[in-house]
């Protein structure tokens, strides 16, 4: 399986750095506002622009950059910041955070994560409670969207994994305990006890979790973010923290390999079999399942539906190395049925949370 795995990893690399626009594309332009209920974001398509979907790439390029025999990837991401930098850099928000997850290791980069840090942590607006309110670009890197009072729980993985890296990289309790508190907040209003899965957001100012979908890339956020996270802290956890956050993890990833379908993947809707089956959430769980498994927070009994995903996933890579039937970016739907309208489409976090999968696959022994 291994040489599979490298095979299709150099392919995915290749396309992620020269990645198409999806076919649709002019159907779509024409739709105006109205497409992104469809899920067309042209920033979504390409390493081109500087926001979330390139932060997953440059996380999933570092991840292989110079192991198991791939190319040192670090001159690329050091000269993709600079040129983003020397272009404009978008307004700060809490997805275009993302690319600084990987950036902060480099050196140049020091100065611009302190600043984006300072943000996070005295000027990033708040919902009720103190929580990270899920301030987004808007469509420009000049603009914002604020989302009023709501909290998405694609924000663990686009700003909270930053902050404690951030926290113990300078020994910084205050960076710590926001990271921890932020983990607690978002998992008080957005995992639900009865069904042991992760609501997509929470709405302060109407106290409800909008259609209480539970999106799949969603909640894979959190299976990814939570290993991730735990790796950062090491020995730096408080008890009561990790804890936590781990037994949440460990009764999520229970009821996610209940949930897997007969085909390997998750569906978009996971607790919904009429939606389809969606190929970057199903990586990103099965990324976090395997490192899961690496760190010692689960045993070996949940390597074999990680194989049956692995596979689903190998066959839902092209010949060119796109990989296919990845959901385009979704924003919170009014309607559950509005997850199942977002299209398929190539995108860059497609392409790079196969990349952390697979990469994953190569760093587990007996796999």
């Amino acid at each position: 399986m291994k040489e599979e795995v490298r095979k299709a990893l150099y392919k995915i690399i290749n396309q992620l750095l020269n990645l198409k626009r999806p076919n649709d594309e002019t159907a779509l332009k024409e739709l105006g506002e109205d497409g992104k209920s469809f899920g067309y974001f042209p920033r979504d398509f390409g390493m081109e622009e500087w926001d979330w979907p390139q932060g997953i790439g440059l996380y999933g390029l570092k991840k292989l950059s110079g192991e198991h025999e791939f190319p040192d990837y670090n001159e690329f991401i050091k000269n993709w910041a600079n040129e983003q930098i020397n272009r404009e850099l978008p307004l700060k928000n809490i997805n275009t955070t993302a690319p600084l997850l990987t950036l902060m290791d480099y050196e140049d980069m020091e100065q611009l994560s302190l600043e984006w840090m300072e943000w996070i942590y005295n000027e990033c607006p708040r919902t009720k409670e103190k929580g990270l309110q899920h301030v987004t670009s808007g469509e420009s890197k000049s603009e914002l969207s604020y989302h009023d009072q709501e909290i998405w729980i694609d924000t663990l993985f686009m700003v909270v994994l930053f902050t404690a890296k951030m926290g113990i990289k300078y020994n910084k309790e205050d960076w710590k305990n926001e990271a921890a508190y932020q983990f607690t907040l978002h998992m008080d209003y957005l995992f639900n006890e009865d069904d042991l899965l992760l609501y997509h957001g929470y709405d302060f100012k109407n106290e409800n979790n909008f259609s209480e979908a539970y999106w799949c890339r969603g909640n894979s956020w959190f299976t990814l973010a939570v290993p991730e996270y735990i790796e950062i802290l090491k020995n730096e956890v408080s008890s009561d923290s990790y804890r936590a956050i781990v037994n949440m993890y460990k009764l999520q990833v229970n009821k996610l390999v209940e949930l897997q379908s007969q085909n390997g993947l998750w569906h978009t809707l996971l607790d919904d079999d009429e939606s389809y089956t969606e190929v970057s959430g199903s990586a990103a769980i099965t990324a976090g399942i395997l490192k899961g498994i690496r760190l010692g927070l689960l045993d070996s009994s949940y390597i074999q539906p990680c194989r049956k995903a692995i596979a689903a996933i190998l066959r839902n890579i092209s010949e060119d190395g796109t990989v296919l039937n990845v959901s385009a970016g979704t924003a919170i739907g009014k309607e559950k049925e509005d997850y199942k309208k977002i299209v398929i489409a190539p995108t860059a976090y497609g392409q790079a949370l196969v990349m952390v999968l697979l990469a994953e696959v190569l760093n587990l022994e007996g796999l």
